[in-house]
């Protein structure tokens, strides 16, 4: 299977229960992810060979490069305080991100038809940052930012989900279902 793009940054706030979200948002453009996990890994030998080995998820950090780090969208996501009169963002040593799903779609070639494969991660946390910026120079071109979160297991021991599905359309509504739902009032 070879992945052919990127589309689809969307996210929800993880609610209290842990297993249910609220409304499902998009992130921004996506541009690139990148997952490194951190895993406990142990090996065990015996009788001068190899016997065992474990390697068993701790935490992970993906990284998201996006089109827009849009204000409105980082500060809820960062915990930030925004000034209602002013439209100020003032981040704070006491800031608190909030958990949220997240999950994307990766559409990919299998066997010379195109499929989309969708990865879902149902505990994050998003890390503050500051968007890297440089002056024109001699020529054009663009900036975007990366942001990064942590990625969590959640109340199940759950830390990621996929499914290839045959149609975008298809993928789409998949992304959309792993956000469950609360069925009561918030």
């Amino acid at each position: 299977m070879a992945g052919i793009g990127l589309k689809s940054f969307k996210y929800a706030k993880l609610n209290e229960d842990g297993k249910t979200y609220g409304e499902v948002k998009t992130l921004a453009g996506a541009i690139e992810c990148k997952v490194t996990l951190d895993l406990s890994e142990a090996t065990l030998y015996a009788d001068d060979a190899l016997k065992e080995q474990v390697s068993l998820f701790k935490s992970g950090t993906m990284t998201a490069g996006i089109d827009d780090d849009d204000d409105t969208v980082f500060a809820e996501l960062l915990g930030k305080t925004v000034d209602e009169e002013t439209g100020v963002i003032t981040s704070n040593i006491s800031d608190m991100p909030i958990y949220v799903g997240f999950g994307h779609i990766v559409p990919k070639i299998v066997g010379g038809k195109r499929m989309y494969k969708v990865e879902f991660f149902p505990k994050m946390k998003f890390k503050p940052f500051i968007t890297d910026s440089k002056t024109k120079g001699d020529s054009l071109e663009f900036t975007t930012p990366s942001v990064e979160a942590t990625i969590f297991e959640n109340d199940n021991g759950d830390w990621e989900k996929h499914k290839v599905y045959g149609t975008e359309a298809e993928a789409n509504t998949a992304l959309n279902g792993f956000f469950i739902q609360s069925t009561e009032e918030e």
